[in-house]
């Protein structure tokens, strides 16, 4: 080849690669990256430094601001199609100025908002938001999500006064949607919506949105049973936004959330404490004791607490005494009794607790679900019977016969009567006083 550079028809105009998609080219840059290398990483450098030469979008733009200019005159006079391509462009030629790219990002996300295509628009602002976590446009994006997402909420609010007779859990109920309707989301609207509000409170926390969208991302996995994640929302919301109007609402719902996050009394209670605890801090806010029906949703949330809680208690002192450890069922009855007073859970421990008190006194434990214990009761039981019924042993093997058998006379008399030894009583560990705890439950409640 001479020393003349080839001239391409209008190549500085469509792309600045006129070589990008070549497949002859990208064979003979493998060649020449395969070529004296040495090492895989070696290898690694060379084909890091061919991807971004042939793949590469950045490169000096002289025109960048003029062709800026021609794209706001095109949005001025609302054709948002060609302004957009215009924005794209310029967005994503990385070699722009930092302030020139976000402005370009966040117009074209304009363009998408005004035309319409409300899911498109949602992405280009979260795209503008990971590209400059911290740009000028950071507070105008998260305002337009939102915005977005507060007009999908209308379909959400629908369902509820559509739903309102219905109790407990709300589970999604799909619903055709409109395929030309480019306002909404294709498929999974409700999925689209909390991600948008997501990205309104992770790219500004402290922004005039960020308690608004964490209430909603609550309360709608709230509604639909997801309580560990409305628990997660509820908690960040009353964590950072203490100054929110939403903060006595979102405390209640915290509260509701982790006790029903728990999954029922066999499991574990941590987060029942929790909910609890936060209960407690509840009783101070002004703004929910001065209201009825804060105070009343507070009441019942306590003895839902406290109710679940019990029941916990009461089935560890059952599972204590299925399995053949009476000490320990005593113990967990008792403690049933001390924190639940007046309650129909400390009545069923008081009746069980009498009911092992007695048995240990008489010698005749539990055997529980033991196999081997249940037959050794079994055996003494038959065996106590026996010698109920027969008490000179003329049943038993090697027993008198009943012609061998007389009748004991003074001379004959043993020097004294042998009488029974008493059985033992099994100790039992009770706990020893009212403000004692287990040892092994440290629960905050």
């Amino acid at each position: 080849m001479s020393g003349s550079k080839p001239q391409w028809p209008d190549a500085t105009r469509s792309s600045p690669h006129p070589f990008r998609g070549s497949g002859v080219v990208v064979l003979a840059g493998l060649l020449l990256v395969t070529t004296a290398c040495h090492s895989w990483q070696s290898f690694r450098e060379r084909a890091n430094i061919l991807k971004n030469v042939i793949f590469d979008s950045s490169y000096h733009d002289p025109r960048a601001q003029e062709k800026m200019a021609e794209a706001n005159d095109l949005f001025a006079a609302g054709k948002y199609d060609q302004a957009r391509t215009i924005y794209k462009r310029l967005a994503d030629n990385q070699a722009n100025p930092a302030d020139l790219a976000e402005r370009a990002r966040f117009m074209q996300a304009e363009c998408r908002y005004y035309q319409g295509h409300y899911p498109e628009a949602v992405d280009t602002y979260h795209r503008l938001l990971q590209d400059f976590p911290t740009g000028a446009h950071r507070r105008d994006a998260c305002k337009r999500i939102y915005e977005i997402a507060d007009y999908w909420l209308n379909d959400f609010r629908a369902e509820l006064a559509r739903r309102a007779g219905e109790t407990g859990i709300l589970y999604w109920r799909p619903s055709w949607p409109n395929p030309f309707d480019r306002t909404r989301p294709a498929i999974d609207q409700e999925g689209r919506l909390l991600e948008a509000l997501n990205h309104v409170w992770v790219h500004d926390v402290t922004g005039p949105y960020a308690d608004k969208a964490l209430f909603w991302c609550g309360y709608i996995n709230f509604v639909r049973g997801n309580f560990q994640e409305a628990d997660h929302f509820f908690s960040q919301l009353t964590t950072l936004h203490k100054d929110s109007p939403l903060y006595p609402q979102a405390m209640l719902y915290a509260i509701q959330a982790k006790n029903a996050a728990t999954g029922g009394p066999d499991y574990d209670l941590r987060r029942a404490a929790e909910a609890m605890h936060m209960a407690q801090t509840a009783e101070s806010v002004p703004e929910i004791t001065q209201d009825p029906q804060l105070a009343e949703r507070l009441l019942r949330a306590k003895s839902a607490i406290r109710n679940q809680q019990a029941e916990h208690d009461l089935r560890m002192a059952q599972y204590y005494e299925r399995t053949g450890h009476p000490g320990s069922a005593v113990f967990y009855y008792e403690l049933v009794r001390r924190r639940y007073a007046g309650t129909k859970y400390a009545d069923i421990a008081s009746e069980r607790q009498e009911h092992l008190l007695a048995l240990a006194k008489a010698g005749r434990p539990l055997p529980g679900n033991d196999p081997w214990k249940i037959l050794q009761a079994k055996w003494q039981e038959w065996t106590r019977a026996e010698r109920s019924d027969d008490p000179n042993g003329s049943n038993r093997p090697g027993g008198p016969s009943p012609d061998q058998q007389a009748v004991p006379t003074a001379a004959h008399a043993p020097a004294a009567t042998l009488v029974p030894a008493t059985p033992s009583v099994p100790a039992v560990t009770l706990a020893p006083d009212a403000g004692s705890q287990p040892p092994t439950e440290d629960r905050d409640r």
